[in-house]
């Protein structure tokens, strides 16, 4: 069972056969989320901050007028390639559930957003030979994860005399990784070996964030966030600790015309805090990361803002956890976007297309990730 803990969490050689989500998530705790909504994802993230159908900013909470709830779903279609070969895989997720509205006359607002923290399904597959008895025998070894963490924040925002608004949040990170490690014999008079264990996790963050606003054209925003530790149980027994990091953003928006607006965004998380208890466990590490996003709304009619803009963006960041030891993958995405409201405003269809590249030494990945937003405004 120890042999089992183990991979669960440095993942073995990744010689990926097949996966259901990125080879990028399957060292340490996994691909990790951006709590972005659509409109903010087909702006490459540049608008995150400023974003009240997002969870990276509390204080944006306040851009919501009316009482909105908001469903995202995320389907990726992935191209890969690595030291075993080149692969397609594609995945479905729901990465971004949230819940808001103002209150207190509209000087404040309210939220409950559940989205993405990291996600971790994969297969993975290795061949070699072993002794019994002096004898060598082929064995085939699979390690299949599915699960992942995920990110439940309560916050609130408040405006203040029209020019400032802040806002702080709470976060409770819980998940599962259901780990199955399996080995078969070439040699059909071995029976075949299985081993099942759950991996649960659970950590408790705070946030907390700020938009000024200098003139209708101008606006700067800031955050910052704690997201502690996580305990580690494997079928209910605590077996560690990992430490999580925190993270720092910052972004500008500006608003040249009616019909344009332009943002850029910077976020750095100091995921290297995992490093040590990730090693200790036999991992690879992890690093801090960075990622920065520039991205514009073009609207072709400023009196409905909200009919059929065009959105477009670009990101590059760096990822928390290497495949190989010592290095660090990287990515880079382009977008872009558009979306209508119908139903007297009360509901909202977004949509953002996204192409990712992504590698990492010899490992390489190529993704098309088309998101759609579903709003409703009662």
């Amino acid at each position: 069972m120890r042999r089992l803990t183990l991979l669960s969490l440095l993942a073995v050689a990744p010689a990926v056969l097949g996966a259901q989500s990125s080879q990028f998530g399957i060292r340490g705790l996994g691909y990790p989320g951006r709590g972005l909504g659509t409109h903010a994802i087909a702006s490459g993230g540049a608008f995150g901050l400023f974003d009240s159908e997002s969870s990276q900013n509390p204080a944006a909470l306040t851009g919501a007028t009316s009482l909105t709830s908001v469903f995202t779903v995320a389907r990726s279609f992935r191209s890969q390639e690595n030291p075993a070969g080149t692969a397609s895989a594609r995945d479905t997720r729901f990465p971004h559930l949230l819940v808001t509205g103002p209150v207190r006359r509209g000087t404040g607002a309210l939220g409950l957003s559940f989205s993405n923290y990291t996600s971790r399904d994969f297969t993975l597959a290795s061949s070699s030979t072993v002794d019994i008895r002096g004898l060598p025998v082929g064995v085939t070894d699979t390690l299949s994860s599915r699960g992942g963490l995920n990110d439940l924040r309560l916050a609130g925002g408040w405006r203040i005399r029209n020019r400032w608004t802040i806002g702080a949040g709470i976060h409770v990170i819980s998940g599962s990784n259901r780990m199955e490690s399996q080995r078969s014999f070439a040699d059909s008079s071995f029976v075949p070996s299985v081993q099942q264990a759950e991996l649960s996790y659970a950590g408790v963050g705070v946030s907390a964030g700020l938009i000024r606003q200098f003139g209708p054209e101008f606006a700067v925003a800031a955050m910052i966030r704690s997201d502690g530790h996580l305990n580690v149980d494997r079928d209910s027994a605590r077996v560690g600790t990992v430490d999580l990091p925190y993270s720092f953003g910052m972004g500008v928006r500006w608003k040249p015309s009616e019909k344009l607006d332009v943002a850029t965004q910077g976020v750095v998380r100091t995921w290297s805090a995992a490093n040590s208890d990730l090693l200790e466990q036999g991992g690879t590490g992890a690093a801090n990361t960075f990622e920065i996003a520039a991205g514009a709304e073009y609207t072709p009619d400023p009196r409905s803002p909200s009919q059929r803009p065009l959105r477009l963006g670009a990101r590059y960041g760096l990822l928390p956890f290497p495949l190989i030891p010592g290095g660090q993958g990287h990515e880079f995405g382009v977008s872009a976007g558009s979306g209508v409201r119908f139903g007297q405003q009360r509901g909202g269809l977004d949509v953002a297309l996204e192409y990712v590249w992504r590698s990492e030494g010899v490992y390489s990945e190529r993704a098309f990730i088309l998101t759609l937003g579903i709003s409703v405004r009662p």
